[in-house]
């Protein structure tokens, strides 16, 4: 299992173009891997569909909806949701409009992400919630960050849990430090800035030591006691794949009220 993980690691680091690039073909996808699974479309409200991958618990545990980053498909991540669901949660996988079998999408690549992929969340938090009857935590990885920092802003859904790995605290401050490194990227039209800050929502942020851009210094200050962080010895949003069960083993203790300082 493990030298799988560190395949699919290596694999990754060749998507960590900070643009967006879906793909359409799945590199796993549960039924090869013999998961207990359902496989749904849902809508949203603009009328898109969306491919669904419902992980289920036999204990039935936590709802975890996991927003990926801005490359790939969920396929990607499904080792993460595997690891997730062994340890008892109820796992929640969906891709955004453009990637993998949801619908077709004109993607620009070279922006930071899409304003729409925040309508894509809404739909995924509105049907579990309504399926479950549970407020689902929400998982943001890298470009996910912001699609779940957008959703929150406005969710009717009462979210009290994040989970952060790669995280985007100023879409406008991330764009110019990519531009040190001559990658040109742009936000979209229509998108007013800001820096997130998160409010009475217990957080876990998940930072890779040597990722120069998503830092523990850009870690927004809140409250002390409803905020935890993490440092793994790895690139950006490669905590998983390098410490998988570390990896699992916290966010399940996050989510479980079992605070931990770093």
């Amino acid at each position: 299992m493990n030298r799988i993980i560190l395949l699919i690691f290596t694999l990754l680091i060749g998507l960590q173009s900070y643009a967006i690039k879906p793909t359409r073909t799945y590199s796993n996808t549960p039924v090869k891997m013999g998961l207990e699974h359902e496989v749904l479309r849902i809508e949203t409200k603009d009328g898109i569909s969306l491919n669904v991958w419902h992980l289920p618990s036999s204990e039935t545990g936590t709802p975890i909806i996991i927003s990926q980053s801005d490359a790939g498909n969920m396929g990607d991540w499904l080792y993460l949701g595997l690891y997730l669901q062994a340890y008892g949660l109820d796992v929640w996988m969906y891709d955004y409009r453009g990637f993998g079998k949801s619908e077709d999408f004109n993607i620009i690549q070279n922006q930071l992400f899409h304003l729409e992929f925040t309508e894509d969340l809404a739909a995924i938090c509105d049907y579990v919630y309504s399926k479950t009857g549970k407020v689902p935590a929400l998982m943001g990885i890298s470009m996910g960050t912001i699609i779940v920092n957008e959703y929150i802003r406005k969710a009717d859904i009462p979210v009290s849990h994040l989970v952060f790995d790669g995280y985007v605290a100023d879409p406008q401050k991330r764009i110019d430090k990519l531009a040190e490194n001559g990658k040109v990227v742009m936000l979209p039209k229509g998108y007013k800035n800001r820096e997130y800050k998160q409010k009475n929502r217990n957080t876990l942020f998940i930072v890779a030591e040597k990722d120069q851009n998503s830092t523990v210094a850009d870690i927004p200050k809140g409250n002390a006691d409803m905020q935890q962080v993490k440092v793994f010895d790895c690139e950006h949003i490669s905590g998983f794949f390098k410490y998988p069960v570390e990896y699992t083993e916290l966010i399940v203790s996050f989510l479980e009220g079992q605070l931990k300082s770093d």
